[in-house]
């Protein structure tokens, strides 16, 4: 039930940026070769029908947004595993710069040793979280 509203709320975004009801009719009739009527798209939009994901995919392609099919796909457990990786990586290259340049200021006379030692810790923990994501079952 709330993965339907969660669709007709992005195909609401999608209705509106192809022009309307009758606009987005129009163009998934088009894109699909065969007719659509606005009272179809009207009732899938209240949720009286579901969307066709022929339909959906026609209008996401039409506007050039691929959202409702970017949304699906971050259930599949190998996307979200993937993101999980990358966001862990992004952690380890944004720590490892900030201890980097905490150093450096200390260093050179300019930063605390408190927060370079903080940065540094903040670093050591991120590589150590991506760490233990790499030895999570694939």
């Amino acid at each position: 039930m709330a993965d339907a509203i969660i669709i007709r709320a992005f195909m609401a975004g999608l209705i509106e940026r192809a022009g309307g009801v009758d606009a987005a009719a129009a163009v998934i009739g088009a894109r699909l070769g065969a007719d659509v009527s606005k009272g179809s798209v009207s009732k899938r939009q209240s949720g009286q029908l579901d969307w066709p994901l022929v339909e959906i995919m026609a209008l996401e392609d039409a506007v050039g947004d691929p959202c409702v099919r970017r949304w699906l796909a971050r259930s599949l457990p190998e996307v979200a595993q993937s993101q999980t990786l990358m966001q862990a990586v992004a952690d380890v290259a944004r720590e490892h710069g900030e201890a980097v340049a905490a150093v450096m200021d200390f260093a050179s006379g300019k930063g605390s040793q408190d927060r370079a030692r903080k940065e540094v810790a903040d670093a050591q923990a991120a590589i150590t979280t991506l760490a233990a994501r790499m030895e999570a079952p694939q």
